[in-house]
């Protein structure tokens, strides 16, 4: 037998199996979510990021820009759109009679009207910057109205800049007036993301081998005096993919995405810039002063204008709205914009929560359990997804604080899919241990008992119940002179064979082995119900089992018996009737047992069996069960510890003449040919010892 160890590896080693399995899984969701970058999985990132922008949005009180809104009441007072364009040369006039240092429309005049000069005049005189719509691919079609202008000057479509497939622009007269007048032009494509949500624009757009800035940007590069940009790839960590400057160096760097789009940002709320009615500018109803050196942002908001978009903070917003929060970023050098670094720090937020979970959940030092409390296994998906509502907050502060557009989707999945992992896989193992434990309870331990305390802490509380059992006791007699006189392998190996034996036949029969008592053993069958009919199968099944296991004893025995030793034999007792089965003990020692006055027959009757001759003797109350059939009736006698007399049974198949002198000896002679023995004439009632001396058979 191996010794029992209190120490073995294989705890020490096992939570960094489970770690190492986790942090597997980790990888491979990682890696898989990097490289596959399911729609879904975007989707769900820019919906944070949403979210993000309308928690660290602030009501700016932007001064440096003012909106114009051609709003319903406008359209009320002035008229329906679209308006003559005397009407908006006059609104451009309005404008600069108020002061505005710039003004930028967000109005596209694509055809051709009788009062063009007007227009042309005001552009002449103010140099706005106007708009142009592109269309991209999948957004757009083949249109082709108008005619572009303010292509960039030197730039040829570089990298990363896409090409337009088609186009919405001026009318060619008023583009060839603004560009005679300086004035530029940027377009105003949006970038809509699968939900419709707008939150990036093209910075350049290439079209038929020109290049033509975003309106945001031509805007800026107006203010600043820039005639041309240049875009050249970041290569700081800390720097987004590419990098947009103006050739002569007045404006600030423009961070771009990796597709070469302006991140529309939302710093400020929607309510940050003062709007006015495109109606209250028409009719001088504007403060004094409030147009004085600001940029003026021209757009509509009425319906049918066709220009509505979905924002972070609404389903239909008014598109100058998105260029308000681009103007305004690029103004102050904030334009949002993810770093090169992101996937690096992605997987050090991964790396981080699998390490937290770790040091949470594996053995650490005693001196850093004081700081982080160890946690239950069942608790590491929740801890992972608490860890992903860290990194949410980590995002939003990133964001908020320095504009980087950092994904947690990535990592928090990864962290929660290893802690799933980790979880799975030391559920696994203690299911392993649980089920080896089990297995080595239930062979010390009948199995429901076994089962039974599996599924339950420790009590000192007393748990037994009452019920109708069949008890089998077999002891081997002469074994403890057999044990002095033989080695003790010898008599170890004896047991080992009677006890396997015992095993399979009283399991094979439906019973449990409740113990093993030095050389015998208790065998218990419990009735399925109170019902007489099922104590009688039970009752049954326990008589087959000692008539299988005398049979198998006979092979297994050492016969002959060692010289000078009384032959090994086996005597079985077996009783039917009510008891007790249950735990007791204190919690840290318990002990399971079956008692009652049937075991204490069952134990006697086992104990009579050498004085009576017959190696199986059974109960009155087994005996009443199986209506006595096959069994042979000894009469009543005095047991010991049982107060009243108990009629007495045999199966006379296994029995044996009796040697010595005791008169009971003659009652069985040899059966004829070898069939063992049988009574050597009819029943009779024996009673050796008077009921009322209260003495036992001795």
């Amino acid at each position: 037998m191996e010794p029992l160890s209190a120490a073995t590896p294989a705890p020490r080693l096992r939570p960094y199996g489970a770690a190492a399995a986790a942090l597997l899984v980790a990888a491979v969701v990682g890696l898989a979510l990097g490289w596959l970058r399911p729609g879904w999985l975007d989707g769900l990132a820019e919906r944070s990021t949403d979210w993000a922008w309308r928690q660290i949005a602030q009501p700016l009180e932007e001064r440096r820009l003012v909106v114009v809104d051609i709003d319903e009441r406008s359209l009320a007072e002035v008229g329906p759109w679209p308006w003559p364009r005397a009407t908006q040369a006059r609104l451009l006039n309005r404008l600069a009679e108020g002061g505005a240092g710039l003004q930028i429309l967000d109005v596209v005049f694509a055809d051709a009207r009788p009062d063009d000069a007007a227009l042309q005049r005001a552009i002449a005189a103010h140099q706005p910057v106007l708009a142009q719509v592109f269309a991209l691919p999948g957004q757009g079609d083949q249109t082709r109205t108008g005619e572009p202008g303010g292509a960039l000057p030197g730039l040829r479509c570089p990298a990363p800049f896409g090409a337009a497939s088609g186009h919405v622009a001026n009318d060619p007269a008023l583009t060839r007036a603004a560009t005679a007048a300086g004035a530029p032009i940027g377009h105003i494509t949006p970038r809509l993301a699968r939900d419709g949500v707008v939150r990036g624009q093209p910075a350049v757009l290439c079209h038929q081998d020109a290049a033509y800035p975003a309106l945001a940007l031509a805007a800026l590069m107006k203010a600043t005096g820039e005639t041309g940009v240049q875009v050249q790839r970041g290569s700081g960590l800390f720097e987004a993919p590419w990098l947009l400057q103006g050739t002569q160096g007045r404006m600030p760097v423009v961070p771009l995405d990796a597709q070469g789009d302006l991140r529309v940002p939302w710093w400020g709320a929607p309510s940050s810039w003062v709007s006015l009615s495109a109606a209250d500018v028409l009719a001088g109803r504007v403060p004094a002063g409030l147009l004085q050196n600001t940029w003026v942002l021209v757009g509509s908001s009425a319906f049918g204008l066709n220009d509505t978009v979905a924002t972070p903070f609404a389903a239909g917003a008014s598109g100058a709205q998105v260029h308000a929060q681009l103007i305004t970023a690029l103004v102050d050098g904030r334009l949002p914009f993810t770093p090169r670094a992101a996937p690096g720090l992605q997987f050090l937020a991964a790396a981080a929560g699998l390490g937290l979970l770790g040091l949470l959940v594996a053995p650490a030092p005693a001196r850093l359990r004081r700081v982080l409390p160890r946690v239950g296994l069942p608790w590491l998906p929740v801890l992972g997804g608490v860890w992903a509502l860290v990194l949410l907050g980590l995002h939003v502060s990133a964001l908020a604080w320095a504009g980087w557009l950092i994904s947690w989707i990535e990592p928090a999945l990864a962290v929660i899919a290893g802690a799933l992992a980790w979880a799975m896989v030391e559920h696994g193992l203690s299911r392993r241990d649980r089920d080896r434990l089990f297995s080595h309870l239930s062979s010390y331990l009948p199995a429901p008992v076994a089962a039974a305390l599996a599924a339950q802490g420790p009590s000192s509380a007393v748990s037994a119940r009452a019920g109708q059992v069949s008890v089998l006791f077999a002891d081997i007699r002469n074994f403890s002179a057999y044990g002095e006189a033989r080695p003790p392998e010898e008599s170890m190996a004896v047991l080992h064979a009677f006890f396997s034996a015992a095993s399979r036949i009283v399991e094979a029969e439906g019973g449990i082995i409740e113990s093993f008592q030095g050389d015998a053993i208790m065998a218990v069958w419990q009735a399925d119900d109170s019902s007489s009919a099922s104590a009688g199968v039970q009752a049954r099944r326990a008589l087959q089992a000692a008539v299988q296991l005398q049979a198998a004893a006979q092979g297994l025995l050492p016969d002959p018996a060692p010289a000078g030793l009384e032959p090994l034999a086996l005597g079985i007792g077996l009783e039917s009737g009510p008891a007790m089965s249950g735990s007791l003990g204190v919690a840290s020692r318990r002990t399971h047992m079956v008692m009652g006055r049937t075991v204490t027959i069952a134990s006697r009757l086992v104990g009579m069996t050498a004085d009576l001759g017959y190696p199986i003797l059974v109960g009155e109350g087994l005996a009443a069960q199986v209506n006595a059939s096959g069994l042979q009736s000894l009469g009543t006698f005095m047991l010991d510890g049982v107060r009243m007399p108990h009629h007495v049974y045999a199966y006379p198949l296994f029995a044996a003449p009796r040697l010595d002198t005791d008169p009971r000896a003659g009652l069985y002679r040899p059966a004829a040919q070898g069939q063992g023995f049988e009574p050597a004439g009819p029943a009779t009632v024996i009673t050796p010892y008077p009921p009322s001396t209260g003495s036992s058979l001795h």
